[in-house]
């Protein structure tokens, strides 16, 4: 056991950590009291440690904000650093998610200006209450002590969103797929393979975007409940700012915003513009409403928001119409019951009785759950949040107690908090997090207290 407790300490390795740890420097805190527990390099995660230059971001360069008070940041770094000439197009620039990888890299490193950051090879197993402090026990066994815990786990990694049969030895056991971001297992797909995908997002598009660039010829069936993908971006501009009814619920909010929405097609900048003007309020809109009727909106309106507020880079877009015109692609709707690799193939069992085979399955789901999150409910150290998908935080970002009070020394920002805040998946969402949090400590004298 570390003895000597560390004053502040973060777990992950992603963006979100990596922007905690730039925002709290920029606060004036000391990288002597911060300690990072991930296992990769610090700032890239899931989302952002790619071996493969097809995957890009799906918004346009001005769009990831990082510091409030200069917005075009990322756009003037990636103007000045990068060769990418197939990032332009009519809606902006795209760039490729590994050097946003890079840039998040770079910023901690400027604000670092060499000095060093205590970064811990590892990951968290299990987090437990010490009076005042917390016990924090890692894989390989040992246990920190820390004095404050911000937790930014970004996204955990896809697990199967079904059972998986794969007992039998077979060559195609190394065909399944479970955690696709980083893009590693693309260089193994034979050109003639056929692949199915399995779920029809943006991670999906990103192995179509892939699959083209290696020139694939095979067949590739995607499988989703419907068979649409995410619009590609347009230019979209906010124009108005839309008239709430008063008083909201779930049921006149989707009323309202089906109103609001012109009749064009949703990858039109008419829609899109529509589209964007209507978010900046809903996270507002969220925190008003109970429990109750979150998971009610979630029910109702989820799918659907969920399939636009994630709008695709155009050159995903233009990768699956080339396989569309080649008609090499095409949908296979309903969801996943069960998996089986044998020695023909891969076989997957849907709900509605079909049975699709091919000799590559990516889990293109999203579903996922992070085991460490998970123990703090099963542990009865934080409240489940409304969608029970992750704990629960305030609007300040502090982990709320089972008796709904806040905890002064633990908090959390990034993904995980969408039950509590919203809308909280995009750079700019969880930047602005981290900024307010680390604003937060410093009006606090926090920086004082652990400089």
């Amino acid at each position: 056991m570390i003895l000597q407790p560390i004053k502040l300490f973060i777990i992950g390795d992603g963006f979100s950590a990596a922007i905690s740890t730039v925002h709290l420097l920029r606060q004036g805190i000391n990288p002597k009291s911060i300690a990072i527990i991930g296992e990769r390099s610090l700032g890239k995660g899931n989302a952002y440690d790619c071996n493969t230059p097809s995957f890009r971001l799906n918004v346009r360069e001005d769009l990831p904000i990082i510091f409030s008070e200069d917005p075009l940041h990322f756009a003037r770094w990636a103007k000045e650093r990068l060769n990418d000439p197939q990032a332009k197009r009519e809606a902006g620039f795209f760039y490729r998610r590994s050097d946003f990888g890079k840039y998040t890299k770079e910023l901690v490193s400027d604000q670092l200006q060499g000095r060093p950051l205590n970064q811990i090879k590892g990951f968290a197993k299990r987090i437990q209450k010490n009076g005042s402090t917390w016990n924090i026990t890692l894989q390989s066994g040992e246990v920190v002590l820390a004095q404050n815990i911000i937790l930014a786990t970004g996204n955990a990694s896809p697990i199967w969103p079904c059972p998986v049969n794969n007992k039998r030895q077979s060559k195609f056991q190394s065909h399944l797929i479970e955690n696709p971001w980083t893009g590693g297992y693309l260089k193994d797909i034979h050109v003639n393979d056929s692949v199915i995908l399995l779920g029809g997002g943006l991670t999906a598009l990103d192995a179509v975007s892939a699959l083209v660039e290696q020139n694939h010829r095979g067949k590739v069936l995607v499988i989703a409940p419907r068979a649409i993908f995410p619009p590609s971006q347009a230019p979209w501009s906010r124009q108005n700012e839309p008239n709430w009814p008063n008083p909201l619920t779930p049921s006149n909010l989707v009323r309202f915003m089906r109103n609001y929405l012109p009749d064009s097609p949703t990858d039109s900048s008419e829609w899109q513009c529509a589209w964007e003007e209507l978010r900046p309020d809903i996270n507002c809109i969220w925190q008003e409403f109970t429990d109750h009727q979150r998971r009610i909106l979630m029910k109702r309106f989820g799918w659907l928001w969920n399939l636009y507020r994630f709008r695709a880079s155009p050159q995903s877009i233009e990768a699956y119409q080339q396989l569309k015109q080649n008609q090499q692609i095409g949908f296979c709707c309903g969801r996943a019951q069960q998996i089986e690799v044998g020695e023909e193939g891969i076989k997957v069992d849907l709900g509605n009785g079909k049975r699709v085979t091919g000799q590559w399955l990516i889990n293109c789901t999203g579903v996922a759950r992070d085991a460490l999150l998970d123990q703090f409910i099963s542990d009865d150290l934080a409240l489940p949040d409304s969608l029970n998908k992750s704990i629960a935080v305030n609007h300040q970002f502090a982990v709320l107690q089972p008796t709904k009070e806040a905890y002064s020394n633990l908090w959390m920002i990034g993904p995980a908090t969408m039950g509590s805040i919203g809308d909280v998946v995009a750079a700019s969402a969880i930047a602005k997090q981290a900024e307010q949090l680390a604003r937060k400590l410093r009006v606090k004298s926090f920086a004082k207290e652990i400089a």
